[in-house]
């Protein structure tokens, strides 16, 4: 198989790796809050160091751990805007544990940091606000954009 196939697969991978964390926070929201504060950070530090093989990655899984516990719902429309501003970019903010990571790259870490961050806050605020999804799909969108700058702002492990 050629390489750029092997790399194509690889991101693939890293993609359904994000949807299981997308899954395991969507079923916290539904009952068990443990598998979203506790067991989808651990997955996504799993999957983040089976890809770089860089034991730094697990720096940010407390940090997710405190984020995802951060409430976002609230009565009152601005209130309920200013909480998911925060919780947004907390869980965004937890990427910058990546600064330490192996083969550190300044520009791209930058520029998907920033990502996160911006994003992340931008889709909490409009899916809890303005409710264009229904509460299901709200949750499993979330997660999926909580995870996805982590595991991609990881630099692979060469051969």
């Amino acid at each position: 198989m050629k390489s750029e196939y092997k790399l194509q697969i690889k991101v693939l991978v890293k993609l359904l790796w994000v949807c299981g964390f997308a899954l395991l926070y969507g079923l916290g929201g539904i009952e068990y809050k443990w598998l979203r504060r506790f067991i989808a950070p651990l997955w996504l530090g799993g999957g983040m160091y089976l890809f770089s093989r860089d034991w730094r990655v697990f720096l940010q899984v407390p940090l997710l751990m405190f984020s995802l516990s951060l409430g976002y719902g609230a009565a009152n429309f601005w209130l309920k805007v200013w909480k998911r501003l925060l919780f947004g970019f907390a869980n965004g903010f937890t990427n910058i544990t990546h600064l330490f990571d192996q083969n550190f790259n300044k520009k791209r870490f930058w520029t998907l940091f920033c990502l996160a961050i911006t994003i992340t806050s931008v889709i909490c605020i409009v899916l809890g606000t303005i409710n264009p999804v229904v509460a299901r799909s709200e949750e499993l969108l979330l997660g999926f954009f909580i995870a996805i700058w982590s595991m991609f702002i990881i630099e692979d492990k060469e051969k």
